[in-house]
């Protein structure tokens, strides 16, 4: 049996949703090209011997790990108070509006 869908609409808190993960899922792709690239670039194929220091960890781990880690976890925090939305998630609520 088909069903007429004539009269339904799409929930506008479907759009928001999808809005929020694809910048969530970009953020994330950003993070890994950003830390495994810059540790990448920064640490391979140096020898031990020439390793560049930043307060007494390796340039590599310094920048890769922890600089872009914490930049990210700031970006991160950024996104959600800015663009993340408070909705309900009741299926009767019609109360979220863009």
């Amino acid at each position: 049996m088909k069903k007429n869908n004539t009269h339904w609409e799409e929930d506008p808190r479907f759009k928001q949703c999808n809005q929020e993960f694809f910048a969530t899922l970009l953020l994330f792709v950003f993070n890994v090209v950003i830390v495994l690239g810059g540790s990448a670039i920064l640490g391979h194929g140096v020898a031990g011997e020439n390793m560049q220091m930043v307060f007494g960890l390796p340039a590599w781990f310094f920048w890769g790990g922890i600089v872009a880690t914490l930049m990210f976890c700031l970006t991160s925090i950024i996104m959600v108070i800015f663009s993340y939305k408070n909705m309900s998630l009741e299926a009767d609520d019609h109360s979220f509006e863009e």
